[in-house]
């Protein structure tokens, strides 16, 4: 299926956004248009897909579209948004890290004010610093300006607890104590004075100042605030160049850079606060339908959609269609003009360079991995002739003790790795004895039941702990349900001889294919097949405990499950039981004294 054309060409040539919906109705894509007929469209031009592979997948689930008209682009813009975080769609990057970044805050008309650390950049009046990606480094350069400038640190309540005694930072030279009425208003506001200046990167201009409040010190024979100043040019000069604080001003901007590789999509973005580079941020997509400045118009309506700090200038490694309508979006939601543009030439083009680089490095550093099991894949798929790579790999095992609480696993592991939440357990129901056979057909069967539920799609390969019977019962599953050439198939077993590999098989080869006993290949198939096989056995010891735990309570009149259930709780196991009295298993609720003998009674057998 795919979608009707003429359908398409009944949506309207307005401004809006459409909603790209699959067989089961799930919106799959949201997209913004400035004309949705012919963007939709677009869709259906195999000229402009074939140009276009990322949106290959997409248009494979495409069944329906949706759309919402509005009355411009910048609707269009906030509305797209809104629908992203409403209906999660499957092709859309979603940015995960929707938290605000750290800043610092101060409220120089407060009498005392104090630097504190906030998320949200609000229009109350204070001065805020920033906003910082790294936490860490930012609350370890609070502690640096706080031994330089020795401003209170406390919370208001703990400012009037100590009214009449200061705290121990006092002590130490760390605050001025004005909550005791160490330090008036004007001594104070003088330090708050230097601090903004050193915020401001007015470092020069800080020192000069300590350098003349030193020497008027020493000429009033004030040698110990003397040598407090002196202390502080000390710190400052040593880290002149350690410390990136600036306020925020007309050189703020945000760099954004991109680097992609298919439906693979990195952004990071370089902080300049005060023509100073402060810190870096990036972020992974797995995701990217659409062209390059799409995808990019995509991230930025996210990045800055909340109460995120929005620097006046944004600098983006391409033009975007929609480049003048997001810089009002951000203009009005900032109060304050906000300038974007992609630069063509000078320092600024220097600067995406930059960024770009950094999301290739990023990009790099965090699929290489991925990239080493991709190519460990490759090879299982290979050597076993498989006509899919197994990103995705599910295997099964059976555990039993003749015949007994027979319970089956599946493991399911993801790029090579487990994906612990696709794990499933199975209590065998249908099939009685120890065979090991049907209960893998009952499971296969049931697993299989529910291919086209959410949670348990198809995986690329299915690996079965067994020999060549477990394979052929696996896939007489699949083709009784119409699956054979929807997966691949393969079971492995140990040797049977001392010293001899593990051997895989496959369907339609009477001999196994044996690896080498140091193949990194075998090493995880082994891995998987072990997994499905702990994963069993720690199922089945449960259960097999949970019976044991109440089998010498069966039978006893009076006693069902519910009690049962009390005596355990109560108790703790059968042993202790018998070792309580009477009236103690009479306390239990639920009992009483008759119930307590006759239990007590059928224990003592």
């Amino acid at each position: 299926m795919s979608l009707n054309k003429e359908k398409v060409k009944s949506i309207p040539q307005s401004a809006g956004v459409y909603l790209i919906k699959d067989t089961k109705g799930c919106t799959i894509y949201i997209g913004k248009a400035k004309n949705l007929r012919s963007r939709v469209l677009s869709y259906l031009n195999e000229g402009d897909v074939a140009q276009r592979p990322q949106i290959i997948n997409l248009m494979k689930d495409a069944v329906e579209v949706d759309y919402v008209v509005a009355r411009n682009e910048r609707e269009a813009l906030v509305l797209e948004n809104s629908l992203i975080k409403q209906k999660k769609p499957k092709y859309n990057i979603r940015l995960k890290d929707d938290k605000n970044y750290l800043s610092l805050r101060i409220d120089p008309r407060e009498t005392f004010p104090r630097l504190s650390l906030v998320r949200r950049v609000l229009k109350d009046g204070a001065i805020y610093y920033g906003p910082f990606a790294s936490a860490g480094a930012l609350k370890k350069a609070k502690r640096f300006i706080h031994k330089i400038f020795p401003l209170r640190d406390c919370t208001d309540a703990k400012f009037t607890r100590h009214a009449a005694r200061p705290c121990l930072n006092y002590y130490m030279g760390l605050c001025l104590g004005p909550c005791a009425g160490k330090s008036g208003e004007q001594g104070y506001g003088e330090v708050v004075d230097q601090v903004r200046m050193f915020l401001k990167g007015e470092r020069k201009q800080v020192i000069k100042h300590l350098k003349d409040s030193m020497q008027k010190a020493s000429n009033e024979t004030r040698y110990e605030d003397a040598a407090n100043y002196r202390d502080q040019i000390k710190l400052l000069e040593k880290n002149m160049d350690g410390q990136m604080f600036v306020t925020p001003g007309a050189q703020d901007r945000d760099v954004v850079g991109l680097y992609r590789e298919g439906q693979r999509a990195e952004f990071s973005i370089l902080f300049f606060r005060g023509g100073s580079l402060v810190d870096r941020s990036t972020y992974s997509f797995m995701s990217a339908v659409g062209e390059d400045f799409e995808i990019l118009e995509e991230f930025l309506s996210q990045f800055y959609g909340g109460n995120r700090f929005v620097p006046k200038e944004i600098v983006v490694p391409l033009k975007i269609e929609r480049g003048k309508e997001i810089a009002v979006w951000l203009s009005e939601k900032q109060g304050q003009k906000v300038h974007l543009y992609s630069p063509e030439r000078g320092g600024k083009l220097k600067e995406i360079e930059l960024a770009n680089r950094n999301s290739l490095e990023s990009f790099q550093r965090k699929y290489a991995d991925e990239l080493k099991e991709v190519d460990l894949l490759e090879r299982i798929q290979s050597s076993l002739h498989l006509n899919r790579l197994p990103l995705l790999i599910e295997c099964f095992d059976i555990s039993n003790t003749q015949g007994a609480t027979a319970v089956a696993s599946m493991v399911k592991f993801e790029n090579a790795a487990p994906a612990k939440d696709g794990y499933k357990r199975f209590k065998i129901k249908n099939v009685e004895g120890p065979n090991d056979y049907a209960s893998m057909h009952e499971v296969l069967s049931r697993r299989l039941a529910r291919a086209e539920q959410e949670g348990w799609e198809m995986p690329d390969l299915i690996l079965i702990d067994g020999g060549k019977g477990q394979l052929n019962i696996v896939r007489n599953v699949l083709s009784e349900i119409g699956y054979v050439d929807k997966v691949d198939l393969a079971s492995i077993a140990k040797g049977r001889e001392e010293g001899e590999g593990d051997k895989l098989y496959i369907y339609g080869r009477k001999n196994p294919i044996i690896f080498s006993k140091n193949s990194e290949a075998l090493f995880l198939l082994m891995r998987i097949r072990d997994e499905a096989h702990r994963f069993a056995i720690t199922y089945h010891k449960k259960l097999r405990g949970k019976k044991a735990l109440t089998s010498e309570l069966d039978g006893v009149p009076g006693i069902g499950a519910k009690r049962r259930k009390a005596l355990i709780k109560h108790f703790g196991s059968v042993s202790k039981i018998k070792e309580g009295t009477v009236d103690e298993i009479a306390s239990v609720p639920g009992l009483n004294k008759k119930l307590a003998e006759s239990l007590k009674k059928h224990l003592s057998h």
